[in-house]
């Protein structure tokens, strides 16, 4: 049964991060960010920061792997929202 619960968690965040690898490309393909909210990246981070915390804390490897790959992917587009936000004002 332990499993079947640990499989259900790896699809749910394979899926979460296969959701945000269309936009981290077209992010960095296209070099435009503006579209994308700081605020909505910022919280995005910080609610995966701290699942990744409760995943290490708890032990839960679904958790630790999903949401510490989540949280590169985001910041990857926090770091080109800078970048590119401040070139396209030039």
């Amino acid at each position: 049964m332990k499993d079947y619960i640990t499989m259900i968690g790896l699809l749910a965040g394979t899926l979460s991060i296969i959701a945000l690898i269309p936009q981290v490309w077209k992010t960095y393909i296209t070099k435009h960010s503006k579209d994308l909210s700081m605020k909505w990246l910022l919280l995005t981070f910080i609610s995966q920061l701290l699942w990744f915390t409760f995943g290490m804390l708890s032990n839960v490897l679904p958790v630790i792997l999903t949401s510490s790959l989540t949280c590169v992917m985001t910041s990857s587009l926090i770091i080109m929202k800078r970048k590119f936000d401040d070139e396209n004002k030039n």
